[in-house]
């Protein structure tokens, strides 16, 4: 009987060394996997995250997103990117690169027309998102030529004659900013007159085209398609950021963003690095010709922001 004991306690003794043992090789397989999958996260991050430029002996100084900046040559500044990557586009909000919409035919690099002509960087800022519900409550339009020289600008609040300014908390816009603000059909002449006979340039394109497009039919106008280069689509081409918020692409190219969510402060920005982006974007191309605008009286009526004066 004690025989049998001594073999029950020997067995048991030598089970729960053999199953420790197995435990501490489970947990070592168990660490080497978790240890593999950071690797694996860790290079899949860095991948992600664009080239950083090479420090220099004094920081960069960024260059002010004003009327006159200092230009500098276009670089490729984002040419070291990741094996396989490659340029997206999509959604619902985007226009197609190519597409023929209601008002704007969207540049791509396979389009039918090369066109020499200025451009004229567009934004509004609204009362909300769609024009069906929404106003506009700003507009800027800068006219530049593939250098970035400015030939033209124009700015000013809009009445929405709704009494409603949606989120002033964005946008800084109070009803009382806009009270004495020409209407709409006010100044669509005006904004016409810069955009006639120019490539128009926005950053996500399709909101301003539904804004600029249920402007022209409630006043009446016909126009003909605009050739548009969407920048928003442009820089997705050009660049490997980790996202393309008009801030984020600005300061790629190291300028500061100044009276951002302003009509004006997002055209001047936009205008100081469409050069380059041309510059690293060659060959695009647009569905449909340039034709002239239609006539429409210009009041000359306008009420600039202070914040932009």
């Amino acid at each position: 009987m004690e025989t049998f004991w001594a073999i029950v306690l020997v067995g048991g003794v030598i089970f729960y060394f053999l199953n420790k043992a197995g435990n501490a090789k489970v947990a070592e397989q168990q660490r080497q996997a978790r240890l593999a999958r950071q690797d694996v996260a860790f290079k899949t991050s860095a991948r992600q995250i664009p080239a950083k430029r090479k420090a220099s002996a004094k920081p960069p100084v960024k260059k002010s997103a004003t009327k006159s900046p200092t230009k500098k040559p276009p670089t490729p500044v984002s040419k070291n990117r990741p094996s396989g990557w490659t340029p997206s586009y999509d959604g619902p909000m985007f226009a197609r690169p190519g597409e023929k919409s209601q008002l704007f035919s969207y540049a791509s690099f396979s389009g039918i027309y090369d066109l020499d002509a200025p451009y004229s960087l567009i934004d509004f800022e609204t009362s909300g998102f769609q024009p069906g519900s929404a106003r506009i409550l700003e507009v800027a339009v800068i006219k530049i030529d593939a250098s970035g020289n400015i030939l033209d600008e124009f700015t000013t609040l809009i009445n929405p004659e709704d009494g409603n300014v949606g989120r002033t908390d964005i946008h800084q816009i109070t009803l009382g900013m806009v009270k004495n603000a020409p209407r709409l059909s006010e100044m669509v002449g005006d904004l016409i007159k810069i955009l006639d006979s120019s490539i128009v340039v926005a950053h996500n394109a399709r909101f301003e085209e539904n804004f600029l497009e249920s402007a022209f039919r409630e006043v009446g106008i016909k126009h003909p398609l605009m050739p548009t280069i969407d920048t928003l689509w442009l820089s997705r081409q050009v660049l490997d950021l980790p996202n393309y918020k008009l801030a984020t692409v600005i300061d790629e190219f190291g300028y500061d963003f100044e009276d951002a969510h302003t009509a004006l402060g997002d055209v001047r920005a936009m205008a100081n690095v469409l050069p380059e982006m041309l510059a690293l974007g060659k060959g695009i191309t647009f569905p449909s010709e340039l034709l002239k605008s239609p006539s429409y009286a210009a009041t000359g009526k306008v009420l600039p922001r202070k914040s932009n004066a």
